[in-house]
């Protein structure tokens, strides 16, 4: 008789499953990796295909967004137009600052979207940076006297023609011109930062990376945008501050400190991720679209089976493991940790109940159910052992209820 065939599957020592890795498929021999079919533009696999469906999804959302970055944006640009004479601060403000901020205040207020969480925290958070930048500043300004303060100028051209236009000290263009500041420029930079932030999903990488970036963005493009403007402008210089090293190192230290505490703010600021719609830049992978990434398959082993095909190797679908399915594991009781039950037929010694103490008879369980051996009472004759003791609330311990000579209860003497 020949011998039976050995498996081509080792086996193993029990519930240990052997692994198999699959050798992965080789290019096809007519199309090279360079030339797949996946990054041609028009296909619709591509990137350019998978943006294009993801801005006609979410047109609307873009736009908005798109009109707060555009409002947080215009306080600097239009103090940027004013010194080079493109146009004048007072008509950009009433033109297109203060109606656009109109509008995206009602928005907010009659059609609320989460993102819009996240711009608030972001504009307050660059307001409490932008003061305490001013406690810097305003000490070396008015205290030490090492450079000018422009920013009541800035009011005056706001203002125009109106009634402070040539007084660059009045109260009512510093009023004007620090709350544009703070409200505009430091508020419209927060917004900035924390969309930044959100997209990318910078925050994972920790506290000192976003504290980093904000650093970084405090300088460049904010404070390198604002030496230039001076130093480019025609009358750059005469508007707005001298460029002088005490100057240019002190704008800088103030730079930083907003830096800091926008980065401090951003880093503690909570469920920042949550109120951003769409997945962030560092969780895309190469060729998936822009949302959030299907659920892989769960694993077998939810029952008794032949040995199945089960994905291991991530990301590359190709690597997969041959793993038999598990037996299932019985279910707890309701305390944490205990010893469950036995599933299916008991086997072993089992003791039966019901019988008097000492040693009892004692069987076995086959594969059916367990057979039950009880003692026969005779018919005549005294029983072989004295009835249990049992407990009588009135009288105390009895042997039963017929030989018990203990008085009946108070409420039971007139019964039976």
């Amino acid at each position: 008789m020949a011998a039976p065939a050995r498996s081509a599957h080792p086996v193993g020592r029990p519930g240990v499953a052997p692994r198999f890795a699959r050798a992965p498929v080789p290019w096809p021999s007519a199309v090279l990796p360079d030339e797949l079919p996946d990054e041609l533009p028009g296909h619709p696999g591509s990137r350019f295909e998978v943006v294009r469906v993801f801005v006609g999804e979410h047109r609307a959302r873009l736009l908005r967004l798109g009109l707060h970055l555009l409002v947080a944006a215009l306080p600097l640009l239009a103090i940027l137009a004013h010194v080079f004479g493109i146009a004048p601060m007072n008509v950009t403000a009433g033109l297109l600052v203060v109606p656009l901020t109109l509008v995206t205040l009602l928005l907010g207020v009659f059609s609320p979207a989460g993102e819009e969480r996240l711009l608030l925290a972001g504009a307050m958070w660059g307001v409490l940076a932008t003061l305490v930048y001013d406690a810097v500043r305003l000490d070396t300004v008015y205290l030490l006297g090492w450079w000018g303060d422009f920013i009541p100028r800035v009011g005056t051209w706001i203002l125009g023609s109106g009634p402070a236009a040539d007084a660059g000290s009045s109260v009512v263009g510093a009023v004007v011109g620090y709350l544009w500041r703070y409200v505009g420029d430091g508020g419209g930079i927060g917004v900035a930062f924390f969309v930044l932030v959100a997209a990318t999903g910078l925050r994972r990488w920790g506290e000192r990376a976003t504290v980093a970036a904000s650093v970084t963005f405090a300088v460049f493009p904010v404070w390198t945008g604002l030496v230039a403007t001076v130093a480019l402008a025609p009358r750059g210089q005469q508007q707005m501050f001298p460029l002088t090293p005490a100057t240019v190192l002190l704008s800088l230290v103030g730079h930083l400190v907003f830096g800091l505490v926008l980065g401090l703010g951003c880093a503690r600021c909570r469920r920042l991720e949550e109120y951003w719609p769409w997945t962030p830049l560092l969780d895309l992978r190469r060729g998936a679209a822009a949302g959030p990434a299907p659920a892989r398959p769960a694993r077998s082993g939810d029952g008794w089976g032949p040995p199945a095909l089960v994905t291991t190797g991530g990301d590359d679908p190709e690597r997969t493991e041959i793993r038999p399915l598990a037996p299932p594991r019985p279910a707890r009781t309701h305390r944490e940790g205990a010893r469950p039950r036995p599933l299916g037929p008991v086997s072993g010694p089992v003791r039966v109940l019901d019988m008097p103490p000492g040693p009892g008879p004692v069987v076995r369980a086959g594969p059916g159910p367990v057979p039950i051996a009880r003692p026969v009472r005779p018919a005549t004759g005294p029983w072989p052992h004295p009835a249990p003791l049992r407990t009588d609330p009135w009288s105390g311990p009895v042997r039963s209820r017929a030989t018990s000579s203990a008085k009946a209860p108070p409420g039971r003497a007139g019964r039976g």
